[in-house]
Formats: C-alpha cells, sequence, structure tokens
C-alpha cells in the first residue's frame, strides 16, 4: 500500500485530531461508568478484549502482520509488561478518582516524552517546551491539592504514575517500531495483556465483584473500540497524511475534553483547582507540542518510521 508523505494540516486533518482527542478524553468517564458494576483490572481485560478484532483489521489495512518474529519474544514480554502495568494503573487509578482529574493526570504522558527524547534520542527541548513543562508540572501540582471530597491522593497517583510510564513506553515503543510495526505491537501485547488482566482480576478482586449491567458493558465496549480500536487506526492514518509535530499540538484537547465530558455526564463539580490546574497542563502540553526545535525532530522520527 503506497503512503502519501505528510503535507500541511488541513481542515479534515484537524477534524479527525479532534474527534480523537474527544475519544481519548472521553476514556476516563467511560471507565467510572463501567466501574464499580466491573473491577477496574477485569474492565481492562474486556477493553483489550473488544478492541482485538478492530486492531486486527487495522492491521490488514496496513498491510502489516498480526504477530511478530519469534526471535523478538523478550522484546514483546517487555512491551506487554509496560502495557500491564499502564494500562492496569490507569484503571485502578481513575476508579479511585474523577473522571476529570484522570484525563489531567493521565494526559502529562507528552511531557514525559519530551525530556526523556531530549536524553536518549538527542531531541532538543527550546524555551517553548522547557517552559511547557514548567507549567504542566505547577497544574499538576495544583490539581492535586485540591482533592475534592471522597477522592483518594492513592487513585490521583496511580493514574500519575500511569501517564508517567505512557511516557516511557512511548519512547520504547518508538526504538521499536523498526523491528515491530505499531499495528503488530498493539494486537500482539493486547494478547499477552489480556490473560494476565484476567489471571489477576480474578484472583485479586473476584468473580463476585462482576455484575455485568447494561451501562458497565456500554463503557468497557467504547473503550474497546472507539478508544483503542477505531482511535488507533485513525492515529496511524492521520500520521501516514500529516507531520507528527502538527499533530501534537492540538493534543491538549484531550484533558479539556475530559474535564468537560467528566462535567456533563458524571455531575463532577468544576473546581477552581481543577480548572486552573487542568488549563496549566494543556497550556504545558501545548507549549511542548509547538516547540519547534521538538516538532522538527518528531517529524523527522516520523518520516523515518514510513
Amino acid at each position: 500500500m503506497t503512503e502519501p508523505g505528510p503535507r500541511p494540516l488541513d481542515a479534515p486533518g484537524v477534524a479527525l485530531m479532534v474527534g480523537c482527542c474527544a475519544l481519548w478524553g472521553a476514556n476516563a468517564v467511560a471507565i467510572k461508568f463501567a466501574t464499580p458494576d466491573l473491577p477496574p483490572i477485569g474492565v481492562a481485560g474486556f477493553r483489550f478484549l473488544f478492541a482485538l478484532p478492530v486492531v486486527a483489521m487495522a492491521c490488514r489495512w496496513f498491510g502489516q502482520p498480526l504477530w511478530p518474529s519469534r526471535r523478538l519474544g523478550l522484546l514483546l514480554a517487555m512491551h506487554t509488561g509496560l502495557t500491564v502495568a499502564q494500562i492496569g494503573a490507569f484503571h485502578w487509578g481513575t476508579s479511585h478518582s474523577q473522571a476529570g482529574r484522570a484525563s489531567i493526570f493521565i494526559n502529562v504522558h507528552p511531557l514525559v516524552v519530551a525530556p526523556l527524547s531530549w536524553i536518549l534520542l538527542g531531541e532538543r527541548m527550546g524555551f517553548r517546551g522547557m517552559t511547557g513543562l514548567a507549567s504542566a508540572a505547577i497544574g499538576v501540582a495544583i490539581v492535586l491539592s485540591g482533592a475534592p471530597r471522597g477522592v483518594t491522593s492513592s487513585g490521583d497517583l496511580a493514574v500519575l504514575g500511569s501517564g508517567m510510564i505512557f511516557g516511557a513506553q512511548t519512547i520504547a515503543q518508538k526504538l521499536t517500531f523498526g523491528k515491530i510495526p505499531p499495528a503488530t505491537l498493539l494486537f500482539a501485547q493486547s494478547v499477552g495483556a489480556i490473560p494476565i488482566f484476567f489471571a489477576y482480576s480474578f484472583c485479586v478482586e473476584g468473580t463476585d465483584a462482576y455484575h455485568f449491567t447494561s451501562r458497565a458493558l456500554g463503557g468497557v465496549m467504547f473503550q474497546g473500540i472507539a478508544v483503542s480500536g477505531v482511535c488507533f487506526s485513525t492515529w496511524m492514518i492521520l500520521l501516514r497524511r500529516y507531520p507528527a509535530g502538527k499533530l501534537a499540538t492540538l493534543a491538549f484537547l484531550t484533558p479539556i475534553f475530559g474535564v468537560g465530558l467528566g462535567t456533563l455526564l458524571r455531575g463532577e463539580a468544576l473546581t477552581g483547582p481543577l480548572v486552573a490546574g487542568g488549563g496549566l497542563v494543556g497550556i504545558g502540553i501545548y507549549l511542548v507540542a509547538a516547540d519547534k526545535v521538538g516538532a522538527r525532530a518528531a517529524e523527522v522520527a516520523e518520516a523515518q518510521r514510513r
């Protein structure tokens, strides 16, 4: 399948990217709908299970195999472990926090990728990027300091840790895509993660915690089909058509959608610390993505992946 070269970000590209941000932002909301009727780690297992057919179709569409070479088994096992840790912490933490707060904390991952890319990949950051990192750090501190009643710090910190793991995982994936294509990696690590999620859930969370209500199933199916399946496929298409640095400048919309949808669909209060801290995190994400030096490095990296 012939891939077109990157082109300037146009209206269709912006619309698709905004749609992805909306679905990503709704991910934490869907987790809150699925729990406590279903246990959080069990929800993670069902999410990946529902996503598998969509990711398999993406593999076929992009001409990528379903499974990597056997000699890459240890590399695949590492990525599977990172996936289990990242998704498990995100689901457990979100179930003990609020959707809006979780959407802010999980989206610190671009702010982890930027310094790690600088240290490990030699992709320098300019003044904008450094300012963005400072803005986001202050924003996270403000949100953490303003936890409402009923929200545990352990839940917030688990999601924040998940975001940091996601950032490190992004670098590891970037170094792996030359050996294992993106769709292949997602499918294979999902296959490996599903039995781990369910084994842990049945042994620790217990089968009595499973109550298959329509609300819970709707939340799980949204995560699996819309977020893990459709969003991934759309993101792959966007990366083929547009420069990664340009797409990343819209990523700040994800926590905004998360906070907004948490308020509209879950009735979560828009507190001052949530709005101020979330705004600073969003500004930080935008500044890091818009950093000219970092954006050029991202575009070169994506060009090398084609």
